[in-house]
Parts: structure tokens; sequence; C-alpha cells
């Protein structure tokens, strides 16, 4: 999905809709594919309080799937929302981006590029709140950088009307093997990373994830912030939960 500048500013400068009376409470999950976006996406299900949750699509088909609580929309026709998650899917041509059973298939895969223009429409459908899931290897995650904004997308981001703005930072795993002779280096030289990461940077199930950025939307902080994977790991302890 690539990111069209002039659509961006459009949807940002657009008024906001204003929610009905008994408007339907909507979360839109944009990247709900693979184990991370599928684990979002059962998790706001399933505890997240949402009337629907709605899936960003892979084209222009906006409908009901058959699952309570569950639709599909585009960017360009999203229904009025009230929060907004974004799971970047670091690679989208490394193998397991998708779920191999298929479920997914109908459902957005997200790039950087792309993340500026699903946030401002969904500020535009009236989102107040975003949490957007932005995983980065585990070297980024040895230094005090990675706790704040990075790159031009997340800066673009920054300077639409949300109310309040949370970066979760987890570890990018390496991809399951498979691809090219590139993408099998890579691989391997993640893997590496991983095996030489230290405690102080833990590595996080999908789910651990999920809850943690389900969470977010519960709380009443406003402004920017941004946990790394050691804040992560401690706010889901926080939570009490058994990890998964």
């Amino acid at each position: 999905m690539s990111l069209d500048p002039a659509s961006a500013l459009r949807s940002a400068s657009a008024p906001v809709p204003t929610r009905g009376r008994g408007e339907p409470r909507r979360l839109l999950v944009a990247g709900a594919v693979g184990r991370l976006g599928e684990a979002i996406l059962n998790e706001a299900l399933a505890r997240g309080g949402y009337d629907e949750v709605v899936a960003l699509s892979d084209g222009d088909a906006s409908m009901n799937l058959g699952l309570r609580g569950l639709a599909l929309a585009p960017v360009s026709a999203l229904p009025p929302l009230v929060d907004v998650c974004i799971a970047q899917t670091l690679d989208p041509l490394a193998p397991g981006a998708r779920s191999f059973h298929g479920r997914d298939a109908p459902f957005a895969l997200v790039e950087p590029a792309g993340m500026p223009r699903i946030a401002a429409a969904a500020a535009a459908a009236g989102a107040r709140r975003l949490v957007l899931v932005h995983p980065l290897p585990a070297w980024q995650q040895m230094s005090g950088l990675h706790l704040g904004l990075t790159g031009e997308a997340e800066l673009e981001i920054a300077r639409l009307p949300f109310e309040a703005v949370s970066v979760l930072r987890p570890v990018a795993v390496a991809a399951s093997a498979g691809g090219n002779w590139l993408q099998r280096v890579a691989g391997v030289y993640l893997s590496l990373q991983m095996l030489m990461m230290p405690r102080s940077v833990p590595t996080l199930t999908s789910v651990q994830i999920a809850r943690v950025a389900v969470d977010a939307f519960r709380d009443d902080e406003a402004g920017i912030r941004v946990l790394g994977a050691a804040q992560i790991e401690a706010r889901h302890g926080a939570r009490g939960s058994v990890p998964a």
C-alpha cells in the first residue's frame, strides 16, 4: 500500500465525522496478517469492548465477514471510528508474512510508507486514539534511540490530530526459512542477532504484544508515548496474566 501524500493531506484536513447517538464503537485494525495481526484482531474481538472491529481490506471491498462484530473496509471508505491500530509488516515479501492457511488473504499488508495514509484516513473517520505496532531489529533495541519517534512516517503520524498515540516496538523476529538467497542470508543474520541479544531486550509472543496493544486504548494518558520491547514486557507483566 503506497503513500499518496495528496490523499493523506486531504484526509487529515477533512471535517471529523461526529458519532450519532447509538453509533457503534469501532476499532480499525490495519495489518491483520500473520501471527501478530491475527493476535491483535482476536484480542480486539474478544476483550477490546468494541461493538465492531473493522479489518483494513486489501482491495476496495466493504463487507461483513460472517463473524459477529467483524467487518472489512478499504482505506478509502472507512466507517466512523473511535480507535485505530496499525500493525506494520516488517517484510511483506518474506515467507510467513501472511498466515499459511490463507485466512488473512482479504486483509491488507502494511508497509512503512503506507502508514501515514492509513492513519490520516482513520483520523478523518473520527479515530482519536492510535496504537502503532512497529517492530525493530534487536540491535536497534539496545540503545535509547528506539524510545523516540523514528522515520518520516512516524513523524507524519505524530502531526495528525490524535489525542493519544502509542508506538509499540517489539523485536522484529527473523523470517522463517525459505525465499531467495538474500532473504535467507537476512534470516540467518537476524537469527544471530537474536542469539546475541541481551536479556534487557526481551522477545515477546504475538499474544503478549496484542494484549498490550489493545490495553493501550483503555489508558487515559494523552499525547505520544513509545514503548520498546522491555517496556511492553513490563506492561504485560503488570496485567497479572499468564504469558501465552
